[in-house]
């Protein structure tokens, strides 16, 4: 991959759909827990909606209030072949209620899990990204892109 730091970031950035299905590994105590989650990506910044069986006590924000060190992996198809991206992200909980009502009125499955934006089970994760490996589909190197 060739061009500026940004370039790279922007290349990345620019797989991502509105909403992704990832799998998103956190830590509890020495043992790596994965589970699929929807990624958002909305206004250039990447987020993750949780907490539908148990708000801010759900396994995985537990985790992330111990270590905030998230990582994502996501495949993307292109042409020539399969490629990924894997995050590196550093997770914190959003208090801002303004923002957590405009995403959960972007996000139509919301009203499914939660019973607005007020509901105290509703519970938004801001991923700040710090580096992605990606492999560009059809391609064999993997390129770690620095973000921060």
């Amino acid at each position: 991959m060739s061009g500026s730091k940004e370039d790279a970031v922007r290349e990345v950035m620019a797989h991502f759909q509105r909403q992704n299905i990832i799998q998103m590994a956190t830590v509890e105590g020495d043992q790596p827990r994965v589970r699929p989650v929807t990624l958002i990506h909305l206004d250039d910044e990447l987020y993750v909606i949780t907490g539908a069986r148990g708000g801010a006590e759900t396994g995985k924000v537990r985790q992330i209030k111990e270590n905030p060190k998230v990582e994502f992996y996501m495949a993307i198809q292109g042409e020539g072949g399969q490629g990924f991206v894997r995050g590196e992200t550093v997770a914190s909980i959003v208090d801002d209620p303004e923002f957590k009502e405009r995403l959960y009125g972007e996000i139509d499955w919301a009203s499914n899990y939660f019973d607005g934006p007020e509901d105290p089970s509703y519970v938004l994760l801001f991923m700040e990204p710090k580096a992605f490996h990606y492999r560009k589909p059809g391609e064999y190197d993997i390129v770690q892109v620095e973000v921060s």
